[in-house]
């Protein structure tokens, strides 16, 4: 008998410094309170289905990135941070990125993380949301490539998701082709970047317990408006699917006896 062998998917969290994010305010989620510990233990038992090793680093806290030859998917997490700020960890993850984009693999950025590869790595513009923080679970409208996108396969025509942002990219010409979604007056939530590249601009890694954490302290008013009744779950696994068919089409794995 033979077993599947386990690919490595890293989960970078960019969440916040100390001034920004407290662990201790977390600490309901799972014993340290870190985004990166949490995302594990809700995400690794997926992972392991699809072929995956799931582990997190922290850049935030001092945590290294791993060589980009030991890493063969990513998801990066979201930021309470601005993507254009000048920070040593900032700086060390897009030179990180841009080795980890030339090695051809696969990536799911979620808001910040969103907003990095679609400002930073392409022409989109961010800017502020005219109406404000867009803080709750929402549905989303798919465009006709998003209908038809394995990201959304099996969800419903208007899937729901848990949004936190008061930035959003306004899509270049070029990108404006590959939106997946929208809300509102956000024109591109969800961006098909090319050679498995994909950013959201709403966090389908994170559940209700995670914003009430994150808001009821600071604006209790956000807490009402989210939901467990959405369909993050279900494209977390939807990427790591379409990773692992990717990666195996590229780099078949060797069973073990």
């Amino acid at each position: 008998m033979t077993e599947k062998a386990e690919r490595s998917l890293l989960f970078i969290s960019m969440l916040g410094e100390n001034v920004l994010f407290n662990p201790d305010h977390f600490g309901g989620l799972c014993s340290s309170g870190q985004e990166k510990d949490w995302i594990v233990d809700w995400f690794g038992p997926v992972a392991q289905e699809t072929g995956f090793s799931l582990s997190g680093v922290d850049i935030c806290r001092g945590d290294a990135l791993p060589a980009v030859d030991d890493v063969d998917c990513v998801i990066l997490g979201g930021t309470m941070h601005v993507v254009t700020e000048d920070r040593p960890w900032l700086r060390a993850l897009y030179a990180w990125l841009r080795q980890y984009r030339d090695a051809g693999k696969p990536l799911l950025g979620i808001c910040g993380g969103h907003q990095l590869v679609s400002t930073q790595f392409e022409d989109g513009v961010l800017d502020g949301r005219a109406g404000g923080t867009l803080a709750g679970t929402y549905e989303i409208e798919l465009t006709e490539l998003g209908r038809q996108h394995p990201l959304f396969e099996g969800l419903s025509t208007s899937p729901r998701f848990n949004f936190a942002n008061y930035l959003h990219v306004i899509p270049s010409d070029a990108q404006k082709a590959k939106v997946l979604a929208r809300i509102g007056e956000s024109s591109a939530i969800c961006i098909d970047h090319g050679n498995h590249w994909y950013t959201t601009q709403f966090h389908p890694e994170s559940r209700r317990s995670v914003w009430s954490c994150m808001y009821e302290q600071t604006e209790p008013e956000h807490v009402g408006n989210y939901s467990d009744d959405q369909d993050g779950a279900d494209l977390i696994r939807n990427f790591m699917k379409i990773a692992s068919k990717e990666l195996n089409e590229q780099r078949p794995v060797t069973l073990s006896p």
